[in-house]
């Protein structure tokens, strides 16, 4: 399996953001190191301070409340717009167990530092705890701006999706869950903030179900019988990439930080709306449409005009790509060449902002990879000349 570490080290936050867009692209682990420093330990620890507090309110006083104002015996009280809310809660872990309430061993503002925090945390529930905070990006503005030109160019690629940071901490030795799958994930881009971890991955697609006993397996009583596909070891510093397809797990030497980056594979869409959407888009409004001519080619001598209106729209939802034409949606048949039909989109849009003339074979010729055979790029112009988009 291909894997790859870069250490020419990006220039700053925009060049380090293209380069993990460019990990994305290759779809395979990868670590950039060498690079700037984009998080630092104190400030990291004070995003969580800010965001998963003791005093948060109780699941059982919510309740009441809640119970109370349906049925009139209470008036409801106004929303506290001034508390972050990371829509999730903190969780504990120690010996592969979740704490049932984490709030008693939170960080507070007493806590001078992280490691004041490991030593009076250990000295209650003992050596090997660790910790996940997430949606801790609404600390500050500070803190989602950066995350949002980190992400920036990778969601370019794949689309409006949900996105946030997962802190990891704590004195713990191996992920408490095990080596794990995350298919909730598109892309995740960890950054080791403190602490020394390796970490390993193997393909999750091509895995069957006799690795159900080692997969998840918290306890340790399966050990994997497959070699990893890939395995890094990670310093302060180095940033690690991982697809959503890949199980992975880590181990770690003494005390440690991480602060994942995860974008994940579900839109915050719903389908129907981007499909209302490109069609309103793609057509300028609401129009009653002619019938899809079922018959169009092109062939490799024709040329090329651009009679429609509007542009090709496209959307990314959840594994597809959504393309309006014309006041019409489909669904691309193939998501290993998503990648490619965007190119082909581009280029198409571009010509016909410019309402150039354009020789079919140059387009396929500009536009055929590995990805996206002729032959489907002949086939793609000949849907979009029956759509009303192109005429020959």
């Amino acid at each position: 399996m291909r894997t790859q570490i870069i250490s020419d080290a990006p220039a700053g936050l925009a060049d380090y953001a293209e380069k993990m867009a460019g990990l994305f692209e290759n779809g395979i682990p990868a670590v950039i190191r060498g690079g700037r420093r984009l998080f630092e330990l104190q400030e990291v620890f004070d995003w969580i301070r800010i965001v998963h507090t003791r005093e948060r309110e109780k699941m059982s006083r919510r309740k009441i409340r809640a119970l109370k104002t349906v049925w009139g015996a209470a008036p409801p009280e106004p929303s506290d717009h001034a508390a972050a809310d990371p829509g999730r809660p903190a969780e504990l872990y120690r010996g592969g167990a979740v704490l049932l309430d984490a709030a008693p061993y939170l960080p507070t503002p007493a806590h001078r530092d992280f490691d004041h925090w490991i030593e009076e945390t250990s000295a209650e529930l003992g050596d090997g705890f660790g910790m996940q905070a997430p949606g801790i990006e609404c600390a500050s503005w500070a803190a989602l701006q950066r995350l949002q030109v980190l992400l920036g160019p990778t969601l370019r690629g794949t689309g409006p999706r949900s996105y946030r940071y997962n802190a990891f901490l704590g004195s713990y030795r191996k992920t408490p869950f095990g080596y794990h799958l995350d298919p909730h994930h598109e892309a995740v881009f960890q950054y080791v903030v403190h602490g020394s971890r390796r970490v390993r991955f193997w393909d999750g697609l091509s895995l069957t179900d006799d690795d159900a006993d080692w997969v998840e397996d918290s306890n340790d009583r399966v050990a994997p019988p497959l070699e990893a596909k890939a395995a890094f070891d990670l310093e302060p510093g180095d940033l690690v990439f991982w697809p959503g397809t890949y199980v992975h797990g880590f181990e770690m030497d003494g005390r440690s930080l991480a602060l994942s980056m995860v974008i994940d594979r579900t839109s915050p869409r719903n389908r129907a709306d981007i499909v209302a959407g490109l069609e309103i888009l793609t057509s300028g409004g609401r129009a009653a449409l002619p019938p899809i001519d079922g018959s169009a080619q092109v062939a490799r001598a024709d040329t090329l005009t651009f009679p429609a209106f509007h542009r090709i729209g496209y959307e990314r939802y959840d594994d597809e790509l959504i393309v309006g034409v014309c006041g019409r949606t489909f669904e691309w048949p193939d998501r290993v060449s998503i990648g490619s039909a965007i190119r082909l989109i581009e280029v198409l849009n571009c010509k016909h902002e410019m309402r150039e003339r354009i020789s079919a074979a140059r387009i396929v010729e500009q536009c055929a990879d590995e990805h996206l055979p002729a032959e489907e790029v002949w086939g793609t112009l000949g849907m979009l000349k029956a759509f009303g988009f192109l005429r020959c």
